[in-house]
């Protein structure tokens, strides 16, 4: 019975020209000004055009009351949150490798849920790049990447043998994500014209600035949609 509802979703959606959106970002967020707040603004406009939205999420803005449990689901603007919770508070030393476990967790998760028609993942952290690389080679759909500030592919030293080991196993993945994705969303016309010539053709490449302009941002989104939903 189960899978039959998901059957009646996934044709309802289609005949409506709709799409199922898995959106994965660490750090969602449902106000504030922090950049899991964009990703939200733009879910709940998706899933009021009548779009199926599924978030998966860290629970360092949420924050809730999740206790020992390790992973939580919540209801919130038409959009289904599925929220991972690995404990403990993020330590400098120890972020990238609580971000790499919550894109192990995410991929296993998103691996569970109806076929996703596109995947939307923000990065940093940089190893969700290589979780939606997977997601959308598993579902064989679209993925829509955006590199906020703050990402490091690539980066040179500082790290012993291991770290280096793992590093460049993570800036791997991540860039077969980069030469994967349908689009690719950058917060500054000098950070894209600079991928544009390192790693993807310029017409893959999008600028959204992150300046609080929800109503445009989504509009500008809109249009990297349409693209997608043309092919």
């Amino acid at each position: 019975m189960h899978g039959i509802k998901h059957l009646y979703s996934e044709l309802f959606l289609r005949e409506n020209g709709l799409l199922h959106i898995l959106i994965l970002h660490q750090s969602f967020a449902v106000n504030g000004s922090t950049p899991g707040r964009r990703f939200f603004e733009i879910g709940r406009r998706l899933a009021a055009e009548g779009h199926q939205v599924t978030v998966i999420t860290g629970n360092s803005e949420l924050r809730l009351p999740l206790g020992q449990k390790k992973i939580g689901l919540q209801q919130r603007e038409g959009m289904a949150i599925i929220v991972l919770n690995p404990g403990g508070g993020p330590v400098k030393r120890g972020q990238k490798r609580m971000s790499a476990s919550f894109a192990r967790q995410a991929v296993k998760q998103g691996r569970r849920l109806p076929p996703p028609d596109v995947v939307l993942v923000s990065s940093p952290p940089l190893a969700l790049a290589g979780a939606a690389s997977s997601l959308g080679s598993f579902y064989r759909v679209p993925i829509i990447l955006e590199i906020g500030e703050g990402d490091d592919f690539p980066t040179g030293g500082g790290y012993n043998l291991l770290e280096k080991f793992v590093h460049y196993s993570v800036q791997r993945s991540a860039l077969r994500a980069y030469c994967r994705a349908e689009s690719i969303i950058f917060t500054s016309r000098e950070a894209a014209l600079a991928a544009a010539e390192k790693f993807v053709p310029f017409g893959m490449v999008s600028v959204l600035p992150d300046d609080g302009d929800f109503e445009n941002t989504f509009h500008e989104f809109s249009k990297i949609v349409a693209t997608l939903r043309l092919r």
